[in-house]
């Protein structure tokens, strides 16, 4: 666990990295990674809570008045 590559110095980015390939979680990320939209692909509509007043924001009010980027992503 946690084990340095000595060729590259590099660490594993959290310390239960090799529990949580061993339990299969990394086979179930790749799952949803598959299932999840492509490029070009429409979005389901959907409302978030706006951050500044909780305020409910929908999906489909964005794009209607200008094209619309959204990214998701970890960087751990």
């Amino acid at each position: 666990m946690g084990q340095v590559d000595r060729d590259s110095g590099a660490v594993y980015n959290y310390p239960r990295f090799d529990e949580y390939v061993a339990t299969g979680y990394d086979l179930a990320d790749e799952d949803a990674f598959r299932s999840s939209l492509w490029p070009g692909q429409r979005a389901p509509d959907f409302t978030l809570p706006r951050l500044a007043d909780d305020a409910g924001v929908r999906l489909s009010d964005l794009w209607q008045s200008k094209p619309l980027v959204m990214e998701f992503g970890s960087f751990t």
